[in-house]
């Protein structure tokens, strides 16, 4: 019987990201993605409840169209636009996971997948959110001939002939969530975080010149609570006043959001424009009553049509010509403050600089961006908990500190919090090394995750290790081309749990039981002293354990028969100890829930730790001690 299995999915931030501007009318709640919430500039809840509350997206047309509508015209505001506006996402749930979520899910990486939690959770955030992004999309693409009309709807010789259909509204959903991408969302959505608002203008007025120039549409993301998408049309040069600030350019803006009160149909807002004063780098939209004196920001403009086609579902391509790929976030659930922590980031060519306060555009210690290819971090203080991820380019890795018999079920159990130690840690792309700096001993997890081709032990991709850490105690763990590499410099009880990738499970065919063995096959537990190695042997399909006892880096030992503690002498007191242990977790929480190396605690050979081998055991340690046996 064919096993499918729920993807294990966190809600994407991105998605949500966009959706965020959506009229009254449309009959849209908006949520907001937790990326663009911990990024939050200083706009009040009664700012945004005002907004929210409004008939923000209907207008009254006027008589006579002005300078620039007329610009805007000129530019093919009513050719190049849709005629429907912004609206939430009326697929059905069906419709949506089969024509626009699975397509996307069977495109993406490992680590684009870690960011979901089900399929569900997915449809219920698009229905609520918006469409800006996609239709922004698609309005560019035409605009600028990478698309023609008839590609989104046959027969249509511009996009305002456009209906909404299902077949369209298919299209503008999977073209919005191209930010699920992290290629996308990192040109997109942070790495404009790492500019100061004077360079994120420039940024606009730049990319609006060279437009003017070639005569094509860009993208502008605006932000206030959330991120809305438009198209930057023409960038016009005059003197505008509002609330007493003179403006002296104008970015010419389509903005799906407005719609003429009569006809319900798209409609030029000169207030929907962005003014700029180019001396200044003061900005405001008037129609959202946005301004640069109020914290707002324009987040990102690009002129780069490579965003918009990357794996998109027509001409789609699979490079982006902005390369963001060393943008790293550092999110953290509890414990990273600048106060109470500090982290230095490395780049390849050997600087280094504050990861922290690299990140311009944030608002909340919870999440970070920036870039870098190794991360030190000193936890100088303790706290109520310490729980972090930091992920970049094809891997994602994260420490937990976790309480002596606390809970390990989820980072955002509060029963995990109860300790922050202090610490430091290293990481790279490949490595975590974590020293414990404190007085108190405490268990810690690993959360390693890959994209594939960055190892050849498909199809696992990721693996949680725990270990107990004393105070001074350095545990270091390495991804290697098959495996893992350990070292510590105390003895230390080590948890392996490899897992499948979710294409792996979803393949997979045979018993209940059959199942828990293939998911089960490569754990491993075990203690160790010094260097261990951790083979995924592919083709018996099971871990192999391997060590170098005298340090010269070779991990050539295995693990001895009456050698409980791996220190690669059998047979000593603490041997006994460590059988004891074995033969009590069992006990307490069934046989075969803890597993040490069968070689080194099954004495006698069947198959697993019971009392015999800790007669075994005691026996031959009995006679050592009496001088009897060597």
């Amino acid at each position: 019987m064919k096993k499918q299995f729920a993807a294990l999915l966190a809600l994407s931030t991105a998605a949500a990201c966009v959706l965020s501007y959506q009229p009254v009318q449309a009959g849209a709640e908006s949520v907001l993605g937790s990326m663009t919430q911990e990024n939050l500039t200083d706009i009040t809840n009664e700012q945004k409840d005002a907004f929210y509350q409004s008939s923000l997206g209907e207008i009254e047309p006027s008589a006579e169209p002005s300078e620039l509508e007329q610009a805007a015209t000129a530019n093919g505001m009513y050719k190049d636009t849709f005629s429907f506006t912004n609206h939430s996402c009326n697929l059905s749930e069906d419709d949506f996971n089969q024509k626009v979520f699975e397509p996307i899910w069977n495109s993406m990486t490992n680590i684009e997948r870690l960011a979901y939690l089900n399929k569900s959770s997915v449809y219920r955030n698009v229905c609520q959110g918006s469409q800006c992004f996609g239709m922004a999309a698609l309005s560019i693409l035409v605009h600028n001939g990478e698309l023609s009309p008839s590609d989104i709807q046959a027969g249509a010789e511009t996009l305002h002939d456009i209906t909404l259909t299902n077949d369209v509204e298919q299209l503008i959903t999977y073209y919005d969530m191209l930010l699920e991408y992290q290629a996308v969302s990192n040109v997109v959505m942070y790495a404009p975080t790492l500019l100061t608002q004077d360079e994120r203008v420039d940024n606009l007025l730049n990319c609006a010149e060279r437009c003017k120039e070639k005569g094509t549409y860009f993208m502008v993301a605006i932000r206030a609570g959330g991120t809305h998408m438009i198209v930057g049309m023409d960038k016009v040069s005059g003197s505008w006043t509002f609330d007493g600030v003179n403006y002296d350019t104008c970015i010419v803006a389509y903005d799906s959001n407005f719609y003429n009160k009569t006809t319900k149909e798209s409609l030029f807002n000169d207030n929907a424009c962005i003014y700029v004063n180019s001396k200044t780098k003061q900005f405001c939209i008037p129609a959202y009553g946005f301004t640069s004196e109020k914290g707002e920001s324009v987040l990102y403009a690009s002129d780069d049509d490579s965003v918009l086609t990357y794996r998109a579902p027509l001409n789609g391509t699979t490079e982006i010509n902005t390369d963001a790929s060393n943008i790293v976030n550092l999110h953290s659930y509890r414990g990273i403050t600048p106060e109470d922590v500090s982290v230095t980031a490395t780049d390849a060519d050997g600087s280094t600089h504050d990861f922290l306060s690299e990140c311009k555009l944030r608002s909340s210690d919870s999440n970070y961006y920036g870039t870098g290819s190794a991360f030190h971090l000193e936890k100088t203080k303790r706290s109520n908990g310490f729980d972090f991820y930091l992920k970049g380019k094809g891997y994602r890795v994260e420490v937990s500190q976790y309480p002596q018999g606390g809970s390990m079920s989820s980072p955002y159990d509060n029963r995990t919090y109860d300790v922050g130690t202090k610490c430091k840690v290293d990481i790279t792309g490949d490595s975590i090394s974590y020293t414990n700096t404190d007085t108190a001993s405490l268990p810690l997890e690993f959360s390693m995750a890959y994209d594939e081709g960055n190892y050849n032990f498909s199809p696992l991709n990721a693996a949680k290790v725990t270990f107990d850490v004393a105070p001074n105690q350095t545990i270091t763990i390495t991804k290697k081309d098959t495996g893992f590499a350990l070292t510590t410099n105390m003895e230390t009880v080590v948890t392996i749990n490899p897992k499948y990738n979710d294409d792996a499970i979803n393949a997979f065919e045979g018993s209940e039981h059959d199942f828990v063995q293939y998911v089960t096959a490569y754990y491993l537990r075990f203690v160790m002293e010094s260097n261990a190695m951790v083979n995924y042997n592919m083709e018996k399909k099971c871990s192999e354990l391997s060590f170098d006892f005298n340090n010269d880096g070779v991990y050539d030992e295995s693990p001895i028969a009456g050698d409980a503690d791996c220190n690669g002498v059998p047979y000593e007191i603490n041997d006994i100890y460590w059988t004891m242990q074995q033969i009590a977790e069992s006990g307490a929480y069934g046989a075969g829930s803890t597993y040490f190396p069968t070689t080194a605690g099954d004495i006698d050979g069947n198959g697993k730790v019971d009392t015999n081998d800790l007669f075994d055991i005691t026996y031959e340690c009995a006679l050592r001690g009496a001088g009897l046996k060597k």
